[in-house]
């Protein structure tokens, strides 16, 4: 690990005091020794370089142990002197449904959310007021232990501060809550958990914490799209829910199709290239016998990178206004002609990825 500069160190009378707090009055008139092994330590308070502690002699004093120590000192001070300590949560809930749906599918059926509680207290009520440090639980002795004192009932957090070994597999399988840090290799790790409280997946991982959450079907985002078309001849695709998976979503609406996404990066057939959802409603309504022209599916409608938009490179030889026409223009189109692509999109995926509503 890097060359730890110390920031913190004892005073006299034990007391933690940081670098940015000693002036050189103050340093002339107290002593300061080491937290980790308790050896005499020096103010450098250069006029160029930023300020730090050393020892005043050689010692072979592990800067590893100095963290850990300073680490369990300053979360259970802010713990114990302010008036909130938050935890963050990062959960994915996987829906419910997922052992009996045909389409679930684990990278798009559930629901992400952040949630963020207090470690002192829960729904406006006291919670946890005590933090010891290493104080013996069962066969166990945290770093840090979170107790409430006025219900001990209430079970007991560990905080653990990962130095060199993370918690043994013994503890993580006990029904003890476990907050344990990241690997802590430098005074601003501690940092982090002091400014933002203690973040699942970011500056901890948790332990034994199992929020329970419903998923709200009329919210969670499926591994399909719909393709809705109009008597117009306009097509659209808009996002679909579990709740609305069999059901029409436009009442107007000639056709709808749920169409299947694939996972990012996966494809699932041998042409060079995927096609999007739009294309796959389309082609499989010309497949099923509908009179489809769609300026989308017409080779000569590409996309401009000047434009930021797909366009029609013969609008100029077709006399139109615009380069970007209206895709129902390839309705009377002479210049019309099945992208190279879509005429060699196999059928059978098209009957795998596309259903009709019939609802």
């Amino acid at each position: 690990m890097a060359e730890v500069k110390y920031s913190y160190c004892l005073d006299e009378n034990g007391r933690l005091v940081h670098i940015k707090n000693v002036t050189d009055a103050i340093r002339r008139v107290h002593r300061y020794r080491c937290l980790q092994c308790g050896q005499e330590m020096v103010a450098n308070l250069g006029q160029k370089n930023a300020w730090y502690f050393s020892h005043k002699a050689d010692t072979a004093c592990d800067g590893e142990s100095y963290l850990h120590k300073l680490a369990k000192r300053l979360i259970r001070a802010k713990f114990m002197n302010e008036e909130s300590f938050p935890i963050i949560f990062h959960r994915d809930f996987p829906c419910e449904k997922r052992d009996e749906c045909p389409n679930y599918r684990e990278w798009a059926c559930q629901e992400c959310e952040t949630e963020r509680c207090d470690l002192k207290y829960w729904n406006a009520r006291p919670l946890y007021d005590s933090c010891m440090e290493e104080e013996k639980c069962g066969e166990f002795r945290p770093d840090l232990r979170l107790k409430c004192s006025t219900n001990p009932d209430v079970p007991p957090i560990f905080v653990e501060v990962f130095k060199t070994h993370q918690s043994s597999e013994a503890k993580v399988s006990s029904k003890h809550k476990i907050i344990e840090t990241k690997k802590i290799e430098s005074e601003a790790d501690i940092d982090d958990i002091l400014k933002r409280g203690f973040v699942e997946g970011e500056n901890c991982t948790l332990h034994n914490f199992r929020p329970k959450r419903e998923i709200d079907k009329s919210k969670v985002r499926v591994p399909l799209e719909r393709f809705i078309l109009y008597n117009s001849g306009k097509a659209f695709v808009e996002s679909l829910t579990c709740e609305m998976l069999d059901k029409r979503m436009k009442p107007n609406s000639e056709v709808e199709l749920n169409v299947k996404k694939h996972e990012p990066g996966i494809r699932e057939w041998n042409v060079q290239s995927d096609i999007d959802s739009y294309e796959k409603g389309l082609l499989y309504l010309a497949d099923k016998g509908m009179p489809i022209r769609n300026c989308i599916l017409c080779k000569h409608y590409v996309y401009n990178d000047y434009l930021s938009h797909f366009m029609c490179k013969l609008y100029r030889t077709l006399g139109l206004k615009d380069p970007c026409p209206d895709q129902t223009e390839a309705e009377i189109c002479e210049r019309y002609e099945l992208n190279k692509k879509l005429k060699n999109y196999p059928l059978y995926q098209l009957e795998k990825d596309v259903t009709r509503v019939l609802t």
